[in-house]
């Protein structure tokens, strides 16, 4: 196929007999695809259950790459740029620990956000102030390290494509 062909069969809809319905059907296909943070079907309930003892459970839904990004930057400490003040911090450290806790707490539904990460008697209770550091009382860190497996695969890490093979995909 030569670059010309290539550059005009972008949306699939070229060879239709239909294409005001095609089209339509595209647009909402892509609107649909864009509002996975809100989708119940792609929603995991969490449950924490110890020696067969259920304590709470709580919704996640999937995480976009600006989240994951905020979360990494929230858990990072930056230093002075040694170039001078009016360049931008550099990162020095980044805790695993609190990235995986602000991972967590925004990938929990908001309902459930507020319920128990932001319950105010828990966090007066271990003189919590940003509502994240809750997960870590709350959570074990093999609990922590599964929530967060769980919340990796629903946000598209699963290295799986439903009709593409990784080859094709690339090729594509």
């Amino acid at each position: 196929m030569s670059n010309k062909e290539n550059m005009t069969n972008i949306t699939g809809l070229e060879n239709s007999t239909d294409f005001k319905n095609d089209e339509y059907n595209l647009v909402s296909a892509l609107l649909a695809a864009s509002d996975f943070k809100n989708s119940q079907e792609e929603q995991k309930e969490i449950k924490i259950e110890r020696d067969g003892k259920f304590y709470f459970k709580f919704t996640i839904r999937p995480l976009s790459e600006d989240e994951v990004q905020a979360a990494r930057k929230k858990a990072t400490v930056y230093m002075k740029n040694p170039a001078g003040t009016k360049y931008p911090p550099i990162p020095k450290e980044t805790s695993s620990t609190r990235y995986n806790s602000y991972l967590i707490y925004t990938a929990t539904v908001d309902e459930d956000r507020k319920k128990i990460w932001g319950n105010e008697q828990i966090k007066n209770k271990f003189g919590i102030i940003d509502d994240a550091e809750t997960v870590d009382v709350l959570l074990k860190t093999g609990e922590k390290s599964r929530i967060i497996d769980v919340i990796t695969d629903i946000s598209g890490f699963d290295g799986k494509f439903d009709e593409l093979s990784e080859d094709e995909f690339v090729k594509n």
